[in-house]
């Protein structure tokens, strides 16, 4: 479709660079030095990685709560719309 960015997969836009989850990778491209989504940037990559660089302790809880989301919601609309709002909240 004309004008959509493909992000987090093969070969999309935005995807994972080095050792930075493509959350990271769109904030550093976007110049978004905002704390906030900083800290949350530290949460997916450590969900996303699996890696424990950043030691958030809320990574396992969020993703407990996003493999509930997915397990519940077949639908990438419905994962969306549920899903969300966590990351609204954290912010």
């Amino acid at each position: 479709m004309p004008g959509e960015v493909r992000f987090d997969m093969f070969e999309g836009e935005v995807t994972h660079e080095g050792d930075r989850c493509s959350f990271e990778v769109l904030l550093t491209r976007a110049g978004n030095d905002d704390p906030a989504l900083q800290a949350i940037a530290g949460i997916v990559h450590d969900i996303e990685l699996k890696d424990a660089e950043f030691g958030r302790e809320e990574a396992t809880g969020i993703a407990s709560l996003i493999a509930g989301i997915c397990a519940a919601n077949p639908q990438d609309e419905q994962r969306l719309a549920h899903g969300g709002p966590i990351f609204d909240n954290l912010y």
